[in-house]
């Protein structure tokens, strides 16, 4: 049984700032994110997002977003491995090189070690206890454990990095019992990884496709629920996206260029609401000027969107790299809000 069909009760929360787990998709799991030659991957159970290639990842101290892109599915070993984009990307900091280490004498001789995952909307890093109780080639399985007394399987733990004696030794993957966890081994999981790390094209060297109408875009970082991070994009907006209005913000990051700064004039969401949807009302944006690894983000003076549905924003001719839209609120909170069109020029 996936292991986000458990739930407990404790959390320990402790701020950090290095980014080797991320949150997926709001709670449906994590992700063990890696560095190989100066660019990100995510490595998480296939389970977790086995519907779409596209997910969405979070990461706490401080907050940032990106996305990922599944090019890699196992699921037969239950794995499944993502290009990294966005600010996710930037804060990557566990090398590849140090997860292709034989953990046989360490799992041998260590009986606890630690599960690291993210909580609440990428609010906190969560840490929590763990016994070790059984090995074999594959697997690492350990009991649950919290100030000393057992604790039960949280809810959207797949995914989570285990760490025994401070090396990383697996993700989990499934729940054998109430408190009882397990996990694939990391030096496995690397072994399986290598060749398929060789063998991709990351997105960054990509060229972006341009849209019918302004400028291509891919949505990089995405902070609400549901199908965000694709949504918005020329090639996915065929039909209405929506989504249920949760009273507080939905950002998207969308990039406009990969290694370049590129003129930006105009700013443009269409909505075309119903009885049953609204559209966004406040909305602020950010411009990134920095090339990439040295992001300099500048907010941009921006109107409501009117009750019809109509934004626009002019930037004056800035050059960008990277937008944010922040949806602030909504014109009928009761309603879903909806977004029929993205234009950048």
């Amino acid at each position: 049984m996936p292991l986000r069909n458990f739930f407990c009760a404790f959390f320990l929360a402790s701020p950090a700032i290095a980014a080797d787990v991320a949150l997926v998709d709001s709670d449906l799991g994590q992700a063990l994110l890696f560095e190989n030659r100066g660019l990100c991957y995510a490595v998480l159970p296939n389970h977790v997002s086995v519907t779409k290639n596209r997910i969405s990842l979070a990461i706490p101290a401080p907050a940032a977003h990106g996305s990922g892109e599944i090019f890699w599915r196992a699921p037969d070993t239950d794995l499944a491995l993502a290009f990294v984009e966005g600010d996710v990307a930037e804060r990557c900091t566990v090398q590849y090189r140090e997860l292709t280490s034989d953990l046989s004498s360490r799992l041998q001789t260590t009986e606890t070690g630690f599960i690291k995952s993210v909580h609440f909307d990428g609010a906190f890093f969560d840490r929590i206890g763990a016994a070790i109780i059984d090995v074999d080639d594959r697997f690492v399985s350990v009991r649950i454990t919290g100030a000393g007394v057992d604790a039960g399987v949280m809810q959207g733990l797949s995914g989570a990095m285990l760490t025994v004696g401070g090396q990383i030794a697996g993700i989990a993957v499934d729940a054998t019992s109430t408190g009882e966890a397990r996990f694939l081994r990391m030096d496995m999981i690397a072994g399986m990884l290598g060749p398929k790390i060789a063998q991709g094209t990351h997105p960054i060297q990509r060229t972006i496709a341009k849209a019918e109408t302004g400028k291509g875009f891919r949505v990089t970082g995405f902070n609400g629920e549901g199908d965000g991070v694709v949504a918005l994009e020329p090639s996915s907006l065929s039909s209405p996206w929506r989504t249920t209005w949760a009273g507080k913000p939905i950002v998207f990051e969308i990039t406009l260029s990969n290694d370049t700064l590129v003129p930006l004039n105009r700013v443009a969401l269409v909505s075309e609401p119903s009885d049953e949807s609204t559209p966004a009302r406040r909305i602020g944006l950010e411009v990134d000027r920095g090339l990439p690894g040295t992001a300099y983000w500048t907010a941009i003076a921006s109107p409501d969107m009117s009750p019809t549905g109509k934004f626009e924003a002019f930037t004056g001719g800035t050059v960008a790299r990277r937008v944010r839209i922040r949806i602030e609120d909504v014109w009928f909170p009761d309603r879903d809000l909806r977004l029929d069109q993205l234009i950048v020029e």
